[in-house]
């Protein structure tokens, strides 16, 4: 019994990746930005509900290894580190929140909360990152900031969608995933 537990949490991992990949692969859309091919999706927000519903380790695997593969199959595979990382501070953020503050009450206004605090973690890393990056290549501090700002708007709408999807489709997920284990185990 404990072996075939055992496997269906390796399963559930890879389905959850799947279901990551797909839905950035067939629900994104492309935004113009001057330093990044940027576009707005869904998988933040799937990202974020990985980790309220297996719970920390298997979460952030299921959300990590789905990103991964999504960047590597679609010619991200130069940004992937930045990719894993921004998702896995995200994750940190949103599992310290939910169990420090929020003692792992799923009450709505917590869900909704966890929502937004994920797309604003997220939207904050991003803008760092295109600043760093520019100042990398050499641009003035100004110059990087407002190059960063270009960047901005796919990464603003899509934080918009994270946190609108997040409460959405929480219970809807957690009644499937309550059928198969403890939410957050």
């Amino acid at each position: 019994m404990m072996k075939n537990n055992k496997l269906f949490k390796y399963v559930q991992i890879g389905i959850y990746a799947a279901l990551i990949i797909i839905a950035i692969t067939v629900i994104r859309i492309p935004m113009p930005s001057a330093i990044s091919n940027s576009f707005v999706h869904p998988g933040n927000a799937l990202v974020i509900l990985a980790v309220l519903l297996m719970g920390f380790k298997r979460g952030t695997a299921a959300a990590l290894i789905g990103l991964f593969v999504f960047d590597t199959m679609n010619g991200y595979i130069h940004v992937v580190h930045f990719t894993l990382l921004e998702n896995f501070l995200v994750l940190i953020v949103v599992s310290l929140v939910y169990s420090k503050v929020f003692n792992k009450e799923d009450r709505m206004g917590h869900i909704i909360s966890l929502g937004i605090i994920g797309a604003l973690t997220k939207i904050v890393l991003i803008f760092g990152k295109h600043i760093i990056n520019q100042m990398i290549l050499g641009a003035s501090y100004s110059a990087a900031v407002a190059m960063a700002i270009t960047a901005m708007p796919a990464s603003l709408f899509t934080g918009w969608v994270t946190a609108l999807l997040v409460p959405i489709l929480y219970l809807p997920m957690k009644r499937i995933f309550q059928r198969y284990h403890t939410i957050g185990e």
